[in-house]
């Protein structure tokens, strides 16, 4: 699934009726309006009288104008931003007092003496909300529906903690109102930190969407004396007792109480110890017993990170900016952190302070200016325009990033725009690979919207924002490149903390650039040099047309995130919600031969993870008022209605049926994991009902049961399927070696199929069984060369496996997103079933060669279907 940004449908042009002190003669003022919101995308050509003095009550004054159809009341302040002459408030909407996520309202003033006057206004207001700001759902519920639902790998979901951060309303037609859940631990299977937004709707208990809040590099390349060998000043603090700490208050920024840059020494501890806001008990500012910090310290990145922290402050104080947050806040950055012990070749901001690891083949991710500076702007960006780190708003987040990054290090060090380095970032973290092999990304690529933008899910890479930065960064550098540094770092900057907003997608922040442009009163040929900069980068209005695929379209604009559908026979059962994604979700069937899908649930709620077994239909559902997980089944041709077979808080993660025999796993009152099974009218009984034993995954075919089974066996965790025969109770669990894993044990009828991989590297091999567990032979072998699936299913003749493909390194293309293949259950190579370009995600097999997947290609996520392999795919697709 893909996420799809918020685009203007209409540009129009119309004369305002205010009164203005423009002469007759000027060309009257633009009016650019934005499709679901009466108030105006941008206004602009303005030149209004305003009053004097606090320049939020002017703004406001001036936005009481019926021209902008909101009430000021609705608005509050954020942050005024002074450049020169010009001055922009920046304000933040609230619906009936609760704040309304992406929504910022701008005010542009001009200067003279004590004379001001309006210029121009805009950005996202939502005049249409009318949504209930009182929720249906509690927060601690809200936060156990986003552990459970938006954490994909099991594993990972042990490590993960979520606390509700409040109410938001999500925009969107009436708008919708959701629980801010923060997410935090780590990713078992990646092994790399997690912190997440999640945000799940109030009222029916839906997720809606997540938001990574760690803003990541890498593994990309990163003195005192530096590690590349540079001897650097750095301002230090001598403490009363003679030691000296990395503490800077030489800064413009120093009030006498606040306002340093800071760096602390993590000692190795592991970064899953500092995702809390600010610094954790116990860690110590970088500190040397004399004013000379040695070898140690440029080993650990700390005279990297406080040198650089320091470039970084000087070129923003150099733009009008005081600091990250523009008010003179410390600046936080910490060295030396490990993964679990191990190098951790990364860094990340986490919304207050810098984290910095290394190790093995990279210096210490604080040895590469660009890097700290890329980083560090997300701070500033945090505290600006808020750019929302999904799909096209992220993107340009850390195109944004990338560029101030880059920006800060070509002029710290004096290397010309024409250096063919200049545009890689973090090209100097590497020990010993040459720069050009280990930048993770390269603003001169040349990438261009409608050819080169990836479509990933949102789910992954959210939604590709560091993938598709080089389309909006590599517009800007493009610029910086013709025009200078002076010039353009102060357009982009103005362009981000004046007139971008948080949801703007490449369209919205192309006409902040060029709005920034005029405003500054740019040249007509600097003005046309950046409008063909975004030219030659495809950046226009319309470029996200289709694209060809070979696949048929079942249901053009999957919008529900948990979407996954399944199939038996010819019939096909979805999850789907409207087009903005705001409405509860429904449950939908088909026929894969075509025709309209028809809707199986009723009523408002919540529905998810629908299966079929081609004569009916069970899904999840949730009941907000009462807090219960439900459990529905309906035949397929609408013959009766939804039956309720399951009814309790117990939280539901995913149904199977065969007949009248339901399974499903999920938490039960003991908080572990299990699986259930309910045959015609009898009770639910949990076939995992042993002390420590959990379950998941659970498939129905025949009368028997699979499942993924999960137990402690001398203090190990181990991992096996297990199959149990429904008429007689027995259960079989197939061996597995200690320290193996399986996934997802699929019947089909002739077969037991699974996943497993034997060595906890990621990779998996394919195994098959008869249906009662014996017969075991494998399909395809783990090992080094075992492919790396993202997701699995099987038939009587076929395994389907969606793989993330080996060997793309550095590439930028959608042949790094994962593709569907399929391989006899007799044995082979899996093969290329798809020539669709963009992220395949979530499938399911029919009969025959027959898949029903969840494509991306086309720019937004569509449910599509193949009956045969694709012949061959030319290379990159």
């Amino acid at each position: 699934m893909s996420w799809r940004p918020i685009t203007l449908v209409a540009v129009l042009c119309l004369a305002l009726t205010a009164p203005g002190t423009a002469a007759a003669d000027d060309p009257p003022p633009e009016v650019e309006q934005r499709a679901g919101t009466r108030a105006p995308a941008e206004v602009h050509g303005l030149s209004e009288p305003a009053q004097a003095g606090d320049p939020v009550a002017a703004a406001k004054a001036h936005l009481a104008d019926p021209r902008y159809h909101l009430d000021p009341a609705d608005l509050a302040p954020l942050r005024t931003v002074v450049d020169g002459a010009d001055e922009t408030v920046r304000f933040a909407q609230r619906h009936q007092g609760v704040p309304v996520f992406g929504a910022h309202y701008l005010v542009h003033f001009r200067k003279d003496g004590d004379r001001r006057e309006v210029v121009g206004a805009g950005g996202r207001f939502l005049t249409e909300l009318t949504v209930s700001t009182t929720p249906t759902v509690t927060g601690k519920t809200a936060a156990r529906i986003a552990h459970t639902t938006m954490i994909r790998d099991h594993r990972s979901r042990e490590g993960v903690t979520a606390q509700d951060a409040g109410l938001v309303v999500v925009p969107g037609g009436a708008g919708q109102l959701a629980w801010h859940v923060v997410l935090t631990g780590r990713d078992a299977v990646a092994k790399k930190p997690l912190l997440l937004d999640a945000y799940v709707d109030a009222h029916s208990g839906r997720p809606l969407f997540a938001v990574d809040r760690l803003r990541m590099e890498g593994p990309v390349t990163g003195s005192g004396q530096t590690a590349h060998g540079r001897t650097v000043e750095l301002n230090a603090y001598e403490r009363a007792d003679g030691a000296y700490e990395l503490r800077d208050r030489t800064r413009p920024m120093w009030d006498g109480t606040d306002g340093e840059i800071l760096t602390y020494d993590a000692a190795g501890r592991t970064f899953f110890d500092f995702f809390t806001p600010g610094i954790p008990e116990g860690t110590e500012l970088v500190r040397s017993a004399t004013p000379v910090f040695g070898p140690e310290h440029t080993e650990t990145g700390a005279v990297d990170a406080h040198w650089s922290a320091g470039q970084v402050y000087a070129y923003y104080r150099g733009l009008g900016r005081d600091g990250l947050d523009g008010q003179g806040g410390t600046m936080y950055s910490v060295v030396n952190v490990t993964a679990d012990g191990e190098p951790y070749t990364n860094a990340f901001w986490d919304g207050t302070k810098m984290v910095y690891g290394g190790g093995g083949d990279y210096h210490s991710f604080a040895a590469a200016l660009d890097v700290v500076g890329h980083e560090m702007t997300h701070g500033v960006i945090t505290h600006s325009a808020d750019l929302v780190y999904i799909g096209q708003s992220g993107a340009i987040n850390e195109g944004l990033a990338d560029y101030f990054g880059n920006a800060i290090q070509v002029d710290t060090y004096g290397i010309p725009m024409s250096d063919p380095n200049a545009s890689l970032l973090g090209e100097t973290l590497c020990k010993t690979a040459p720069p050009e092999e280990c930048a993770g990304r390269d603003l001169g690529d040349g990438r261009v919207a409608g050819e080169d933008y990836l479509g990933f899910a949102v789910g992954y890479d959210n939604g590709g924002v560091h993938y598709n930065s080089t389309i909006f960064s590599g517009a800007l550098w493009d610029v910086r490149e013709t025009l200078g540094g002076a010039v353009t770092d102060r357009l982009v900057y103005k362009a981000l903390t004046e007139y971008m907003t948080p949801l703007d997608d490449f369209v919205d922040g192309r006409r902040a650039v060029e709005s920034a442009a005029r405003a500054l009163g740019m040249s007509a040929r600097d003005k046309l040099t950046v409008a063909r900069a975004f030219d030659r980068h495809g950046i226009r209005p319309g470029w996200e047309r289709a694209l060809r695929t070979d696949s048929r379209v079942l249901i053009d604009g999957i919008t529900d995130r948990l979407a996954r559908p399944d199939v038996a026979g010819d019939r096909y059962v979805i999850s789907n919600t409207s087009p903005d994604a705001l409405s509860p979700s429904v449950i939908l069937t088909g026929r894969i031969g075509g025709g309209k899908p028809v809707r199986l649930s009723e009523g408002e709620r919540w529905n998810s993870v629908p299966v079929t077994d081609g004569r009916r239909a069970a899904w999840t559902s949730f009941d907000a008022a009462q807090e219960h997980y439900q459990v529905h089944v309906r035949p397929l041709d609408r013959s009766s209605p939804p039956e309720l077979v399951f009814d309790a808080p117990s939280l539901v993660d995913s149904v199977a049926i065969d007949g009248d025999t339901i399974v499903w796993d999920g938490v039960g009152a003991d908080g572990e994991h299990g699986v259930w099974v309910k045959r015609g009218s009898a009770a639910p009984v949990e076939v995992t009902a042993e002390a420590a034993v959990h379950g998941f995954s659970p498939s129905l075919k025949g009368g028997r049961l699979a499942y993924e089974r999960y137990w402690t066996e001398d203090g190990a965790l181990r991992s096996a399927p297990a199959v149990v025969d429904l008429r007689t109770g027995a259960e079989t669990v197939i061996p597995m070696p200690a320290g193996s894993w399986t996934v997802k044990p699929t019947l089909t009828g002739r077969h037991l199929v699974w996943m497993y991989d034997a060595d906890d590297d990621g990779r998996y091999g394919i195994m098959r069984a008869a249906p009662d567990g014996t017969r075991r032979a494998v399909v395809v072998q783990d090992g080094p060369q075992a492919p790396r699936p993202n997701w699995f299913d099987a038939n009587d003749e076929v395994a389907t496996l969606g793989l993330w493909p080996d060997g793309s390194g550095n590439e930028v293309s959608n042949a790094i997103l994962p593709k569907i293949h399929q391989v006899p259950l007799g044995g082979g190579t899996p093969q290329r079933y798809s020539c669709n370009r963009g992220y395949q995600d979530y499938f399911a097999s029919g009969e025959g060669r027959t898949v029903v997947w969840l494509d991306g290609t086309d720019g937004n996520t569509d449910l599509v279907t193949r009956d045969r392999p694709a012949p061959r795919c030319r290379t990159g697709s």
